[in-house]
């Protein structure tokens, strides 16, 4: 009896000292989005600053993608092997690093640091959401969607802070910020007490053999990685050439900031409602016939002219890319539940894919812009994500049917390593 006392007292206690971990992990999301946004309408100073073309600008949004597409997968065997929280942690305290580098006044740093920026982000967003999958009650519960709505929120806030601060305080200023704000969850992470032993475990591989063997029976981890691809290369294109436009109409910093943080307050209320809706929305259908959305989203930069047409686009293309970014984790990590897959591993090639469209969209649009002007370049995106979304929809009659009816969802939480029976890894 003293031994149960003693565990209910200590369970309370991990419970109650980690009552602070999901916050803090919401706010890593938002302080990586902001980061990465922060950029965008800092992109026509930059040209100015360092005479760079177009293909230079698609160069500084594609570093972070090219550095997370390369570590993604690794980053998310880690996590399973050596545990979420250590890897987080460094993570966070390297994208602290990086922030300060892009302060640099000098375009190789700048390029160094958007790079280190790209390992860390793709590092937080694969260990951080694996740490998060496993603090919650159920393998691939919809709650985790709510990932998407913070990092929604860093992106709304990202151009705004960007934009204003670089214009009262110099290009430096809003990294200089994002920087500290790293640092301090840092340190706040390293504070969260490890994991403890569970009494119910259930063992998952990271095998990327395996992970290959079962996305033909698990639509959810292949839906979710298609659709996300989709939505890197929309958001790819759409940081490229819309600032570069907008700017040539005559907004200042400030005001594409604000234009970009206006539309995406779209994104963050269709987010919020996903979430909300549950299960009911985390299915292969929903995501699949939201990829197809969010890639005819982009036809009237390919058609249509001026600041009104621009604006509309962004608009009209985040209530797509919200319930894309807001399903696909939740709906991955189901299946990879099913399929007795680390979560860490699953979320890996997520955020792999979706960095790929973001490093190969920006890269043609931006020759394609220079070539012909902006109108050619928007087609990069919309076509191959028509097809592949059409691909989804018509392969199999299984690839869009609800994940909810394809199978059991395993419950409770999970630890992987060498044997089930140990304690998870501290740290």
């Amino acid at each position: 009896m003293r031994h149960l006392i003693l565990a209910a007292v200590g369970t309370h206690r991990t419970n109650h000292d980690n009552r602070l971990l999901i916050p803090f992990l919401h706010a890593l999301f938002f302080v990586a989005a902001a980061t990465q946004s922060a950029v965008v309408p800092l992109l026509p100073h930059l040209n100015r600053a360092y005479g760079l073309s177009p293909s230079a600008d698609a160069v500084l949004l594609a570093a972070p993608g090219l550095a997370t597409l390369a570590i993604s997968m690794p980053a998310g065997a880690f996590a399973d092997r050596l545990g979420a929280r250590r890897v987080t942690i460094a993570a966070t305290a390297l994208m602290s690093a990086a922030a300060l580098a892009q302060a640099a006044p000098a375009y190789a740093a700048l390029v160094a640091g958007r790079l280190a920026f790209g390992l860390a982000f793709g590092i937080v967003w694969t260990t951080g959401v694996a740490w998060m999958a496993g603090s919650q009650a159920e393998s691939g519960s919809p709650a985790l969607g709510a990932v998407a709505t913070s990092a929604a929120v860093g992106m709304v806030a990202g151009p705004a802070i960007g934009g204003l601060l670089a214009d009262q305080l110099g290009l430096s200023a809003p990294f200089l910020g994002m920087a500290g704000l790293a640092a301090a969850l840092a340190v706040a992470f390293a504070l969260q007490p490890g994991p403890t032993r569970r009494a119910t475990v259930v063992r998952r591989t990271s095998s990327v053999r395996d992970l290959i063997g079962v996305l033909s029976r698990q639509p959810g981890i292949l839906t979710g990685a298609a659709v996300l691809a989709i939505g890197g290369a929309i958001s790819g294109v759409t940081q490229l050439l819309v600032p570069l436009q907008l700017h040539h109409a005559g907004f200042s910093a400030a005001g594409t900031g604000v234009a970009f943080s206006a539309a995406a307050g779209v994104y963050i209320v269709v987010s919020a409602l996903v979430v909300k809706l549950g299960r009911r929305a985390t299915t292969v259908r929903w995501a699949t016939r939201a990829g197809l959305a969010l890639a005819l989203s982009l036809l009237p930069g390919a058609f249509a002219t001026g600041t009104g047409a621009l604006v509309g686009m962004l608009v009209l293309s985040t209530a797509p890319r919200a319930v894309v970014s807001t399903v696909s984790y939740p709906l991955a990590t189901e299946s990879a539940a099913r399929a007795e897959l680390g979560d860490g591993l699953v979320i890996g090639l997520l955020n792999g894919t979706w960095a790929a469209g973001l490093v190969l969209a920006p890269l043609l649009a931006g020759a394609l812009d220079q070539l012909s002007g902006p109108h050619l370049a928007y087609l990069v995106a919309v076509a191959p994500g028509v097809l592949v979304s059409l691909l989804l929809a018509t392969r199999r009659p299984a690839l869009v049917a609800d994940a909810s009816v394809a199978g059991p969802t395993v419950t409770g939480p999970t630890v992987t390593g060498p044997s089930a029976a140990q304690p998870a890894p501290a740290g």
